[in-house]
């Protein structure tokens, strides 16, 4: 599950000399082509003998039959590239849309992969479109380019990549300015996105800038109440957040869930998102009110996925925590056993999430009073961290 409510849901283009087209040799193929239909049409009297001679045999003259014409040719050529493109585009088209998917679940080499061999293509298309007249729009696959320079840029992002990934989203934005214009909303989300990856390199000013300028945008275009706007607010919480900036975290997450909560009704995951990012904050001020916000994200949740589900195990991991530091030791460990059952389910016996539960409960055992049965589950934990060689 996303623990902190950022999105990156959206995505350097080369140019290429481009020679034109000389269009004197097709002229004189042309001029050629008349000279000789001129020849045929007004040669000497052996040539007009021929022809009467043809007529009346009924024989097509082999000159005739035999004339190309330029244009023709010119325009089978054209058909052909257009259905050879249309095909390539096609591919690339795939290849960003399987890209996607591979990213959602979390398979960013694959992801990484499709959309370079995509890239690739967009920009041979589009610098072939550059030739035959759209050179003054940048290319009419502009667009294209663009899009899956910045979806690279988010897929470097998250294999923890972030100066690719800069680079990636650096290029997508100079194409989307000059293409769309400063303000428009593609520009916004690159700027998000470029904002997140200023967060993960810890440059907090700068990510603060830049999602603030996407903020802008967005309010300009599409105004407040609006899933978008929403995002690039979560966004500026989430670094005000990371600044220790709780009071002002806080505010920006409730204008965020007002917003959700209109738009989306109650019981929507992204809801319930923005109720555990609240909770959250208030971890560092009011644990009474952080344990009834995780309670209600809780409740979406299960609502959407059943209780077997990955979210539900890191939302009771998160609440078993907000119940050690209020000294519930007994709901703790209840709750956390939960999390390490569904967990174990999931993910298997031996997995990082099942050893680091397992020490929760060891710490919650430990300060009840039981210690023997809280060294069981410390001992358990390091065996599954020992044999994944930590």
């Amino acid at each position: 599950g996303n623990r902190d409510g950022d999105h990156a849901h959206d995505s350097s283009g080369a140019n290429g000399d481009a020679k034109g087209l000389n269009g004197d040799g097709g002229n004189r193929d042309t001029d050629k082509a008349k000279d000789a239909q001129t020849e045929v049409r007004g040669g000497g009297s052996g040539q007009r003998k021929q022809e009467d001679t043809s007529a009346k045999t009924g024989k097509k003259s082999w000159v005739s039959s035999l004339a190309i014409k330029p244009m023709e040719v010119l325009l089978a050529i054209v058909v052909v590239c257009v259905a050879v493109c249309m095909y390539q585009k096609q591919a690339a088209d795939a290849k960003v849309a399987l890209c996607a998917q591979r990213h959602e679940r979390g398979e960013y080499d694959e992801a990484l992969q499709l959309c370079r061999e995509a890239l690739v293509s967009y920009h041979e298309l589009n610098e072939l479109s550059k030739l035959v007249g759209w050179g003054r729009y940048g290319g009419i696959l502009v667009g294209d380019v663009a899009q899956t320079t910045d979806n690279l840029g988010v897929v470097s992002m998250n294999v923890g990549d972030p100066q690719v990934a800069l680079r990636y989203l650096q290029a997508a934005l100079a194409m989307r300015t000059d293409k769309l214009g400063a303000n428009a909303l593609d520009v916004a989300a690159t700027k998000d996105n470029m904002g997140l990856v200023y967060r993960q390199m810890g440059d907090l000013d700068q990510a603060m800038a830049y999602h603030k300028e996407a903020l802008a945008i967005r309010l300009e275009n599409v105004g407040e109440k609006d899933l978008s706007t929403a995002q690039s607010r979560t966004s500026i919480a989430n670094v005000h957040y990371q600044m220790d900036d709780y009071d002002a975290a806080l505010q920006m997450y409730r204008q965020v869930l007002s917003v959700q909560e209109e738009l989306l009704g109650g019981d929507h995951i992204d809801v319930a998102g923005t109720l555990q990012n609240m909770a959250q904050v208030k971890k560092h001020s009011d644990l009474t009110e952080s344990l009834a916000l995780y309670e209600k994200s809780l409740a979406i949740i299960v609502g959407i996925y059943g209780h077997n589900h990955q979210n539900v195990a890191d939302t009771l991991h998160q609440m078993g925590g907000v119940q050690l530091g209020m000294k519930k030791h007994a709901e703790a460990i209840d709750t956390y056993h939960q999390a390490l059952e569904i967990y174990s389910s999931l993910l298997g016996p031996s997995h990082p999430d099942v050893a680091a539960t397992m020490t929760y409960i060891g710490q919650a055992l430990e300060k009840s009073g039981k210690e023997a049965e809280a060294e069981g589950f410390f001992q358990q934990a390091v065996e599954i961290w020992d044999s994944m060689g930590a």
